[in-house]
């Protein structure tokens, strides 16, 4: 496995203390898909941590290392393991000086996949701490048309003439630094992006034209920058288009970057969006500020950027862990802003709780509900709606799981068994009517559902899952 010692990619410097670093590696994760063949799109995924948040000792050349891997893993809608990709990199400094605690490491992940839907997960292991950074996402490639039509559109920190198709950022003549992170502010002030446009009606002998255009949108649909169309040749059926603009002079916001083709003589005519988030240093008052002393913004980067029905997903994913006056709050929130905002102090107030850095409950959880939809989904239901994926969601994985299968005389259960619940308590689940969906029926566990008598539930009559439905009734 190589290993390549990264380079900065800002020269933003602050000290950072070894001593200090956070309990869980933060991670961002983005992606883009091209045209390939007539069948197979090309599919790039960006990885990038900052390098102050990786933990660094002292190797024998007297320098400061940091060593990481990026392991990136595709599955199919079912679950299956397509490929998986793994790559190794060490980051070294003379001493803390050296170190740009918000300069972005960034990896590229590149292949060819059929065009479809996925599944992907991206897993970074800081060597010297163990800490571990998980991103699970869907990744849905373009298609080929018959028509005009675009790429998806890349974010990049940095775009220039390239010339080593060795360079892992070298790509149709330039060299395209990614920025997977999808949030700009002062650090990060200027958006790049990357698209290619397909399918433009070439030919030899005559030379044609089309119009390139972006414009930027808040999330409502107001548009908020505007760049007229510029008249490009025609050249080649594919073509590259890049273009950047500074994006500080808009409002803290979430908006939507809209890239434009038209052909003017056969009218068509091809789009490409992709969200973004500008964030601005709020004032001391309008902050929420930490125990230890660390500023979290007023909504969170990280849910900055999701949609309405995103934020509520992801609520009714978390009401397992909410206060009825935290639902109560939620359900009456209009706004998607609200709604971020809201989520941001929901899960700080239980990172604050537990002493924990801003952003671990979340992500811990999270991680734990692509489980239980790996694990548990059935009947049309995801993994997390069941009761084994509250169960889980609500408590983290069990220390034990006992696992009786189907026999003669019980339908299939499991038994679960939690040491640090009240000394140790046991989940009974049981599949009592013979579709794969394991309902709890009892737990020693005291805010749980009880029932001295569940044996009587799991136990057959006539072997029929309607016999079982019965003695269900019969116990409550």
């Amino acid at each position: 496995m190589k290993k390549t010692t990264l380079a900065f990619l800002l020269a933003f410097f602050v000290p950072v203390l070894l001593s200090a670093q956070i309990q869980f590696l933060p991670i961002s994760v983005d992606y883009a898909t091209f045209m390939h063949t007539d069948s197979t799109a090309y599919v790039e995924v960006y990885v990038s941590v900052f390098q102050g948040n990786l933990s660094y000792q002292m190797n024998s050349d007297g320098q400061l290392s940091a060593e990481f891997t990026n392991t990136l893993t595709i599955h199919d809608l079912n679950g299956k393991k397509l490929d998986q990709y793994a790559h190794a990199y060490t980051n070294t400094a003379k001493d803390t000086s050296g170190l740009a605690r918000f300069s972005q490491l960034v990896d590229i992940f590149s292949f060819s996949l059929p065009y479809g839907k996925y599944k992907a997960k991206v897993q970074t292991i800081d060597k010297n701490s163990g800490q571990k950074g998980e991103y699970i996402f869907d990744l849905n490639t373009i298609r080929k048309q018959d028509k005009i039509f675009l790429s998806d559109v890349e974010f990049c920190q940095k775009i220039e003439n390239g010339s080593n198709p060795q360079d892992r950022f070298y790509k149709n003549g330039l060299r395209v630094v990614p920025n997977a992170r999808r949030v700009f502010d002062l650090l990060e002030p200027m958006l790049y992006f990357y698209v290619e446009v397909n399918n433009l009606p070439f030919e030899k002998n005559k030379q044609g034209t089309f119009n390139f255009s972006y414009f930027v949108t808040t999330t409502n649909g107001d548009t908020v920058k505007t760049i007229p169309p510029t008249v490009k040749k025609i050249l080649a059926p594919s073509l590259v288009e890049v273009g950047g603009f500074n994006v500080m002079a808009l409002p803290q916001n979430n908006y939507i970057l809209n890239v434009v083709v038209e052909e003017p003589q056969s009218g068509q005519k091809a789009i490409a969006k992709k969200p973004f988030y500008v964030y601005k240093p709020q004032k001391k008052s309008q902050e929420t500020v930490a125990a230890k002393g660390n500023k979290i913004a007023k909504i969170d980067p990280s849910i900055a950027l999701l949609t309405e029905k995103e934020l509520k997903r992801e609520f009714n994913m978390a009401r397992y862990i909410a206060t009825r006056q935290e639902e109560k709050i939620f359900k009456n929130l209009e706004t998607a802003n609200a709604m971020r905002e809201f989520l941001t102090r929901f899960w700080y107030r239980r990172d604050a709780a537990n002493g924990l850095p801003f952003g671990t409950t979340r992500s811990n959880y999270l991680r734990r509900a692509e489980e239980a939809d790996q694990r548990f989904h059935t009947m049309g239901r995801e993994g997390w709606q069941t009761d084994r994926g509250r169960v889980l969601l609500k408590y983290g994985e069990p220390d034990e799981i006992d696992r009786h299968p189907n026999s003669m005389n019980k339908v299939p259960y499991e038994v679960w068994r939690y040491n640090s619940l009240e000394g140790g308590s046991e989940f009974i689940f049981a599949d009592l009517r013979g579709f794969g969906d394991y309902e709890l029926i009892h737990s020693t566990y005291r805010n749980e559902l009880q029932n001295p008598n569940w044996e009587q539930l799991i136990r057959k009559k006539s072997g029929t899952g309607l016999d079982a439905e019965m003695d269900i009734q019969s116990q409550f």
